[in-house]
């Protein structure tokens, strides 16, 4: 009897044992939720974060880094907000004492735009054919680019605000090539971040483009279709004078690629 009871304990200790052997191995190991290689990049000016998974779920940080601004808002997310532009370290752990190192790079966002096409729309019910044609022409040859050329936009004054700034780059004949250095300023039109109004400043020259849905005269996209972008600009007061006739002229720069790094 005796030596019945000291197996059936033996069998329940190895059994409670082995289970919790078990459950250490399969603990997830402290780690970052859809973050590659423990490294993030942000923009300067634009608030992110991490989500902590695994460990024991009792989680902490250090960073010493005067570029970040780092804050544990929830019980497993640390939101950073950047305040200038390079590279910063953080360190995680959990209770245990597992840790992981992040790896932080704070870059300026950067748009590259190149323009496919160019257009020039002329209302004015009053007005002749050649009139028309003529003030269309003129409208056209406002466009400080040719079709091929663009803009790169650095935003190196943030870009998470209703109104933000930076450095344009212009480039007239192709993208990439001879570009004219100049500033700008983007602002948010009505309470849609989608209408927004770019104003540049290069060269003694003042304009502003309004990016905008682009549709060619005479066609009409279904909702389905791939629509055009464009960056239209409104050159109505400046040529009435020369053409009392004109209720609107504006100049269309068709956006072929778009793209943010």
């Amino acid at each position: 009897m005796k030596l019945r009871t000291i197996l059936r304990t033996s069998l329940v200790l190895f059994f409670i044992f082995g289970w919790l052997s078990c459950d250490k191995k399969t603990e997830q190991a402290l780690s970052l939720h859809q973050i590659e290689h423990n490294a993030l990049q942000l923009y300067y000016g634009s608030k992110g974060g991490v989500t902590i998974t695994g460990g024991d779920g009792a989680y902490s940080f250090l960073c010493e880094s005067s570029l970040l601004k780092a804050e544990m808002t929830h019980s497993n997310y640390i939101q950073f907000e950047p305040t200038g532009v390079g590279e910063a370290s953080v360190t995680i752990r959990d209770s245990s004492g597992e840790s992981l190192l992040l790896h932080v790079t704070i870059v300026y966002k950067t748009k590259h735009v190149v323009i496919s096409g160019l257009d020039a729309t002329v209302a004015g019910d009053a007005m002749t054919v050649a009139e028309q044609k003529k003030l269309k022409a003129e409208a056209l040859a406002t466009i400080p680019v040719k079709t091929g050329g663009g803009y790169r936009f650095v935003y190196n004054g943030g870009e998470e605000r209703a109104e933000t700034e930076g450095t344009v780059f212009i480039y007239p004949e192709t993208y990439g090539q001879d570009g004219i250095e100049g500033t700008f300023k983007e602002t948010v039109v009505g309470n849609d971040s989608r209408n927004v109004a770019i104003t540049l400043y290069y060269s003694d020259t003042e304009r502003t483009f309004v990016f905008r849905e682009y549709e060619e005269p005479a066609v009409r996209s279904s909702p389905r279709e791939y629509r055009a972008v464009q960056f239209a600009e409104d050159l109505t007061e400046q040529y009435q004078t020369a053409y009392p006739n004109v209720e609107q002229v504006y100049t269309s720069q068709v956006i072929g690629s778009m793209t943010t790094e």
